[in-house]
């Protein structure tokens, strides 16, 4: 796991599978997604490597739940951290709606080495599951967040129905989730991109709605797969809408 502090307070656990940011404010902190099941211990490790404890968590802000973005939530809730997604993601979070690739989408795709290997790789690590709480609390998009660093939502279905990326306006930061990353497992290329349509509920959707994102004041992009980017959002935008 690379860890960096892109801002004050702002800091980019990336991994090769999957990536999160920890956001602390003097006594408080709180996370951007968290990983696979099997990669807790690289949250908690990222968490102390950005100065705080777990101990003073007060919220995970969800970008979707998938579960390389949710592995570790159901015992982040069970300490009571608060769980915190849009609105149309709360039926994902309590288990009510699957919105994900299956493993017959996986299996399909097999014959290809890249997602061989990632779907090998991601197996070990919990990927097959479907991380679930009882109360997960609705945000309301534009409005900012009462955690650390304030982080605002912004809705940006597709990937899935209650898809958020957060941006951050003071450092000039998003948070991206899927809805553009800038390289994946299974991607043989860098760069702005949509990550590979299967994974995605309604592609359609979300390539009508990654224009929202480009209306942006953010040059620092913390997407939810691959390195960050240092770029205006509008041109990465702009990019990934080429691939």
């Amino acid at each position: 796991m690379d860890l960096t502090e892109v801002a004050e307070g702002i800091w980019f656990a990336r991994t090769e599978l999957v990536n999160w940011v920890v956001l602390v404010e003097g006594e408080r902190a709180a996370l951007i997604d968290c990983g696979y099941p099997g990669q807790a211990p690289l949250v908690e490790e990222s968490v102390r490597r950005a100065g705080t404890t777990m101990d003073r968590l007060e919220a995970l802000a969800v970008t979707h739940n998938h579960v390389d973005h949710t592995g570790s939530m159901p015992a982040l809730a069970a300490r009571g951290v608060r769980v915190l997604a849009g609105a149309e993601e709360l039926p994902m979070l309590r288990g009510e709606r699957v919105e994900s690739a299956t493993t017959v989408d996986v299996l399909v795709r097999a014959w290809r080495p890249r997602v061989l290997r990632w779907g090998l790789t991601v197996a070990r690590l919990g990927g097959a599951t479907h991380p679930r709480v009882d109360r997960p609390e609705a945000v309301v998009p534009g409005r900012p967040l009462g955690i650390a660093r304030s982080p605002i939502p912004i809705a940006l279905p597709g990937h899935t129905s209650g898809h958020t990326a957060f941006h951050l306006p003071a450092q000039a930061v998003v948070v991206t989730g899927d809805s553009l990353v800038t390289g994946h497992a299974i991607s043989p290329v860098e760069g702005p991109q949509a990550i590979d349509g299967f994974f995605h509920h309604d592609t359609a959707r979300l390539r009508a709605t990654l224009p929202d994102l480009a209306q942006l004041g953010a040059d620092v992009i913390l997407p939810g797969h691959g390195p960050m980017l240092r770029m205006p959002i509008a041109q990465a935008v702009d990019q990934a809408l080429r691939v």
